[in-house]
């Protein structure tokens, strides 16, 4: 299997500040789910604000969360599959741009090399208490890698427990694909290296439909 270590959209790397807007084109389908703050997926224009927009960072602080320095310096150029990575923590398939070879093979240092955000969540599932999470918006990563997502995306974990994440809750949540709890990379057996993570405030969620997305030890995500 072919690795390859992606850079990241000129648009996202230019500003930090537009963690969160390297997701505003992505494609919305059906309603939020319970989240009745937000406004229709269908909406002339997504939830998620603009790039470099004031708004972005309102958006992020009302589910807990801010942009962060990125851990490593951003790759300039799309490296070629000859380069060395690290070890595969995120293997991607599905609709992705017509070049993209599959299936993507990321490694922490690509995750890493993305614009951060950090969110603050009541990690009731878990830890039993508010904890820091770090990471890319799923809505960034997406963008990043090319994704042409239609309607959701399939996830699996390494215990092969699955669940599908609409659309709709990327574009309209600062949902995070977390790669460090208070500030610490996560084994295995604490639920890592790569866990989903969606706001507990700011938003009227239903646990009972948004607690099953909280997926641990994220492996695959197969976009639909």
């Amino acid at each position: 299997m072919i690795r390859r270590r992606l850079g990241i959209l000129s648009a996202c790397a230019a500003l930090l500040a537009a963690a969160a807007g390297c997701g505003a084109g992505a494609p919305t389908a059906g309603s939020s789910s319970g989240a009745s703050a937000a406004p229709p997926a269908d909406a002339t224009s997504s939830a998620t604000p603009s790039a470099g927009s004031a708004a972005v960072t309102e958006w992020l602080a009302r589910g807990g969360c801010r942009t962060v320095e990125a851990s490593i310096p951003a790759p300039p150029t799309v490296q070629s599959a000859s380069d060395a990575n690290g070890p595969t923590v995120l293997t991607v398939t599905g609709q992705l741009r017509t070049d993209a070879v599959q299936p993507l093979l990321l490694d922490m240092a690509t995750l890493d090399a993305m614009p951060q955000v950090e969110c603050s969540v009541d990690d009731r599932q878990a830890e039993g208490r508010q904890v820091v999470f770090r990471g890319v918006l799923l809505s960034t990563l997406l963008s990043s890698i090319g994704a042409r997502p239609s309607a959701a995306l399939h996830t699996a974990a390494l215990n092969d427990y699955a669940v599908d994440l609409p659309l709709s809750d990327i574009a309209d949540l600062p949902v995070l694909l977390a790669t460090r709890m208070d500030g610490q990379p996560m084994s295995v057996a604490h639920y890592g290296p790569l866990r989903v993570v969606y706001p507990t405030t700011g938003y009227d969620l239903d646990p009972t439909i948004y607690g099953p997305r909280w997926i641990w030890q994220l492996s695959t995500i197969d976009v639909a």
